[in-house]
């Protein structure tokens, strides 16, 4: 996408934002310091970056300077009509399919208490300084739904909504015409929406072509759920494990599925002749050794690594750290997303102090791993917009371009990045 010309000259009241320091994928630009900004149609204008306290000419003043300033954050990877279930403990030894169906079970089913969902989760993610996302319209018992994308457009947040579906075994041609009835429901103005097959455990091979094809007709961004368990890897791979027999007990298991599982593929391996075709983004991707991150290289794809939701889940102890940083020293796009609220702590929900927020990911990694500021900012920011197709220019702060958000977050004046990460505050959105 080709960036926008930079805006030199001040059209409207300007108001200078002090902070303790100022930071973007770059790591710390100016500490002391702040932003000379106006307000702006698709967010703010930064004008430049102020050394020390100086006036800068401002119309007016905000004084934070207790606190760091950073782009608006990108989650790409959100469930938000789930957010009406709020935080569920995992009982030891749950198994993945398991905790699948309870989602089911729960997940609401009208457009009422889906939308309510919906609004909701902007909410907590408004709260946590997210200013973009790239939710799931999760599928419902009658097919996929427009209703997450029809609520996410209205709303402050930028994004992609991804319209969802399943479509394995005896009922792949049904399935798949609900989704192309779908698409064309949206009508011509499709601003916003994706589409999404859920995973290789429930959507066969043939019909991630299909979806890979209408993503060409209508020019959609794709992405899925790749790689995020061992259940899926035994299914993929031995045609075997909790996924088959999920897929026996409902019904869905059919025998010619064998033609494109139990082939001792890897997932990734298994998708490869549609990762080739259009960039995907995939989100958890924990279980990928490599030869697959060398295809995920080799195709372009992105990967949405959510790390409270991997230890959520016990990925640790059946399948081992995440390998995002080998992924990123070979050339893989890797950013952050917090998954659904069913796996983020009790806290999340709070009614005063509640949010859902990828620094709290990135925290989780600056505590654990010891990643660098640097690159936890470009994983909360530009490499989730790249990742859903968007113009990463409008999360980084530049002279004379619009950045789509301002985030404070309280910090000290000693070493105000690694305050951000190591304390605990919640972000605050600066709006001028």
């Amino acid at each position: 996408m080709k960036d926008p010309p930079p805006r030199t000259n001040a059209s409207g009241p300007t108001t200078l934002i002090r902070a303790s320091g100022v930071a973007d994928e770059r790591g710390l630009l100016v500490a002391p310091g702040g932003l000379l900004v106006e307000k702006a149609p698709d967010g703010m204008l930064v004008h430049q970056l102020v050394e020390g306290h100086a006036q800068a000419g401002a119309d007016r003043v905000v004084d934070l300077r207790d606190h760091i300033l950073v782009p608006g954050m990108v989650n790409a990877h959100c469930h938000l009509d789930l957010t009406s279930v709020g935080p569920l403990a995992r009982p030891q030894g749950e198994d993945f399919a398991d905790w699948l169906q309870k989602v089911r079970a729960n997940r609401p089913q009208d457009d009422g208490t889906i939308a309510a969902s919906v609004r909701r989760g902007v909410e907590l993610s408004l709260a946590g300084g997210v200013v973009a996302v790239g939710d799931i319209a999760g599928c419902v018992q009658s097919g996929p739904t427009l209703t997450p994308w029809r609520t996410l457009r209205q709303s402050p947040l930028e994004g992609i909504s991804f319209v969802e579906f399943f479509a394995f075994g005896r009922s792949v041609e049904a399935r798949l015409q609900l989704v192309e009835r779908a698409l064309q429901r949206a009508g011509e103005d499709r601003t916003m929406l994706g589409l999404q097959p859920h995973a290789p455990y429930s959507v066969n091979l043939p019909a991630y072509q299909r979806a890979t094809e209408l993503a060409e007709r209508w020019n959609l961004p794709v992405c899925t759920h790749l790689a995020e368990s061992v259940d899926e890897r035994l299914f993929v791979a031995d045609a075997a494990g909790p996924q088959r027999t999920l897929l026996e007990s409902l019904g869905i298991w059919d025998e010619d599925e064998l033609a494109h599982v139990g082939r001792g593929r890897h997932p990734v391996e298994h998708l490869e002749p549609v990762l080739s075709r259009r960039r995907w983004m995939l989100a958890h991707v924990n279980d990928c050794p490599d030869d697959a991150i060398q295809t995920l290289a080799r195709t372009g794809a992105s990967v949405v690594y959510c790390p409270r939701a991997h230890r959520y889940f016990g990925f640790g102890a059946s399948i081992g750290p995440h390998r995002y940083r080998v992924m990123m020293e070979r050339g893989v796009c890797v950013c952050l997303g917090t998954d659904s609220i069913i796996n983020l702590p009790r806290e999340a929900d709070d009614p005063r102090r509640g949010r859902m927020s990828v620094l709290d990911e990135a925290r989780v990694l600056y505590r654990e791993d010891g990643v660098a500021g640097s690159t936890l900012l470009a994983m909360m920011t530009t490499n989730g917009a790249r990742a859903l197709g968007m113009d990463a220019s409008r999360y980084r702060f530049e002279s004379g371009r619009a950045v789509a958000g301002v985030v404070a977050v309280r910090s000290g004046h000693v070493d105000p990045l690694s305050e951000l990460f190591g304390g605990g505050e919640a972000p605050v959105r600066v709006v001028v």
